[in-house]
């Protein structure tokens, strides 16, 4: 009889981490095929609607009562409102950018991670990281500078998403005891559900049709459920990688995303990186993976 090959948690954790590679890219270009049609906060709204609904159905059936409000809330509160901001700026971002140069450009996030781990955590961060730090940022204003004359500030966007994902991270690695994943998810996307209704209330009352909402068409409500089931299951997937595998492991496997969303830019958008692209989102990936290197030689 043939034995049965238990597979182990670090493999599990990179196929897990695979599967976020490969599905991110089609959220991204859903995201980016609304931009015309639909307003960001819109986009960013049907996602936390949604999520809201997974998630009381979940915390409801699985989780004690006692743990459904965190202690204290408002570090979850704070949080919630830097990830909803990062979420909408990523949306804002793929709207009005190349698939790849906003996802090249949000590839600070770790950078900047690093960055304000030393001022707001006191943790020691020494000369390499720092070198990297810097690295990574001039390679993001490589790929922001030409975006900046075709688009203005709207450049700017996937950065801004790096530095409120970022803090929203490090939020969450202060205060990890404050209530158990589901509750921080949970606390997320309602926020983001009352700061996108409080913009749609602003965009009404003062006739700014640029947070306007629409109706969606049929192949709309597909995109709109692409990026809402996608955005569950790439959650799902990461945090399960992250749970069984040491983060060593899973870390430079995340660049690899870079090459989905070059060939989804392509074949849907017609759009390739120019050369001042591809260098400055070499010099990003590689700021992260030295910085990733360090860290793990650290531990």
């Amino acid at each position: 009889m043939a034995q049965i090959k238990i597979i182990d948690d670090s493999t599990k954790g990179t196929l897990f981490t695979f599967g976020f590679i490969l599905t991110v890219p089609f959220i991204e270009a859903s995201v980016k095929l609304l931009g015309d049609a639909m307003a960001p906060p819109q986009v960013s709204f049907t996602r936390f609607m949604l999520h809201v609904v997974v998630l009381s159905v979940y915390i409801y059936l699985y989780l004690p009562k006692e743990e459904w409000i965190a202690k204290p809330s408002w570090p979850l509160l704070v949080r919630g409102i830097l990830a909803s901001l990062g979420t909408l700026c990523v949306y804002a971002g793929l709207s009005v950018l190349p698939l790849v140069d906003a996802v090249a450009i949000f590839f600070i996030q770790p950078i900047i991670i690093t960055a304000l781990s030393s001022v707001l955590l006191r943790e020691k961060v020494g000369i390499y990281r720092w070198i990297a730090v810097l690295a990574g940022m001039g390679g993001a204003m490589l790929v922001i500078g030409p975006n900046f004359d075709d688009v203005g500030w709207g450049a700017v966007f996937p950065a801004l998403a790096a530095l409120f994902h970022g803090l929203s991270a490090l939020m969450a690695r202060k205060w990890a005891n404050a209530a158990r994943l589901p509750i921080f998810q949970y606390y997320t996307a309602i926020t983001a559900v009352i700061m996108m209704t409080a913009i749609f209330i602003f965009g009404g009352i003062t006739g700014y049709d640029r947070v306007a909402l629409v109706m969606p068409d049929k192949f709309q409500w597909f995109l709109l459920a692409v990026i809402a089931f996608g955005s569950i299951i790439t959650n799902l997937l990461l945090t399960q990688a992250f749970r069984i595998t040491p983060s060593s492991i899973i870390a430079p496997f995340l660049y690899l995303q870079i090459i989905g969303s070059t060939i989804m830019g392509y074949y849907i958008f017609n759009q390739l990186p120019s050369s001042q692209t591809i260098l400055g989102a070499c010099l990003v990936i590689l700021a992260g993976l030295a910085i990733w290197w360090r860290e793990s030689r650290s531990v």
